[in-house]
């Protein structure tokens, strides 16, 4: 089992004082199967603490209704440790190719997964789109179908930070030929949707102690394999998901990812920066500290 210290931290400023306004942060590693949120720490810059609520699929968001108060500038920290063990990295079930196909053509399965295999803007794709030996092929094992797409893309996309933007579509990032991991993510789920494969968007955060790509939030995909169930791919790095990979939450694309959003009453421009870490939890010997008084307590 490894375990890490998640550290996100962003400042905005504004030219203009901030008469109101309404933030929704989605930044809290979950907890399922694989990984459990052990202590975290929240500081910020405003007099009242926010609530809690999740979203629709379920995941912790952080909201701030600012009404009472004026401000120019908002900061937040989050800390969080994280026990993550090896996610399943299984690819092959017992089924032969005929099998799955049946599995993924039940309409039972397909109304159970209707958001995963629903095309969304960000992430619409026709085969006309992209080379046809991206396709799964007649006698092929979706496993083996998955690792060879997930190489592929890899190979088709220069990975260039500030190539793209989060309103990028998949298409424009394949014409482009450049993106970063959103990107890389919208394409692959947008080949999988089209042949009705459910996948999912993940947010996250990657330990980088091996310098792979993408020093900041991460995005990667997971699909669901007949018999065995969902699995992660980083077509970023052309890896499966291991324990280096750290869970926010999943949806149809970005936009039910996205770790800020926010509506303000105010003028001017604003400046928008953030910083995000992930270390081996003996790397905050004082936080891990903390976390053993308060039990105590």
């Amino acid at each position: 089992m490894a375990d890490y210290v998640v550290e996100y931290r962003t400042l905005t400023e504004y030219e203009r004082t901030v008469k109101q306004g309404a933030y929704e942060f989605l930044i809290m590693p979950c907890e399922n199967e694989t990984q459990k949120l052990k202590h975290h720490r929240l500081i910020h810059s405003m007099r009242r603490s926010p609530f809690m609520a999740n979203n629709k699929y379920g995941f912790v968001t952080l909201h701030f209704h600012i009404n009472s108060e004026t401000f120019d500038y908002f900061s937040l920290s989050l800390l969080a440790q994280v026990a993550k063990n090896m996610p399943p990295m299984d690819l092959c079930s017992l089924l032969r190719v005929p099998d799955e196909r049946a599995f993924l053509e039940d309409l039972n399965f397909q109304m159970d997964q209707q958001s995963f295999l629903q095309a969304t803007p960000l992430s619409t794709l026709r085969q006309s789109d992209f080379p046809m030996e991206l396709l799964l092929q007649p006698h092929e094992l979706i496993g083996n179908y998955l690792l060879r797409l997930n190489s592929s893309i890899y190979s088709m996309l220069q990975y260039a930070t500030g190539s793209t933007n989060t309103s990028t579509s998949a298409l424009t990032a394949i014409k482009g030929g450049r993106g970063v991991c959103q990107d890389f993510a919208h394409i692959m789920i947008g080949i999988l949707r089209q042949q009705c494969i459910p996948a999912r968007y993940v947010a996250g955060y990657l330990n980088l102690s091996d310098n792979r790509a993408d020093s900041q939030l991460h995005a990667w995909v997971e699909v669901f394999i007949p018999q065995l169930g969902w699995r992660g791919f980083d077509p970023t790095n052309n890896i499966q998901e291991d324990d280096h990979f750290i869970k926010i939450a999943h949806g149809r694309d970005y936009k039910d990812c996205q770790p800020i959003k926010g509506v303000l009453v105010t003028q001017g421009v604003h400046k928008t920066s953030y910083e995000v870490s992930v270390r081996n939890s003996n790397d905050y010997n004082w936080f891990l500290l903390e976390q053993q008084q308060q039990q105590q307590q």
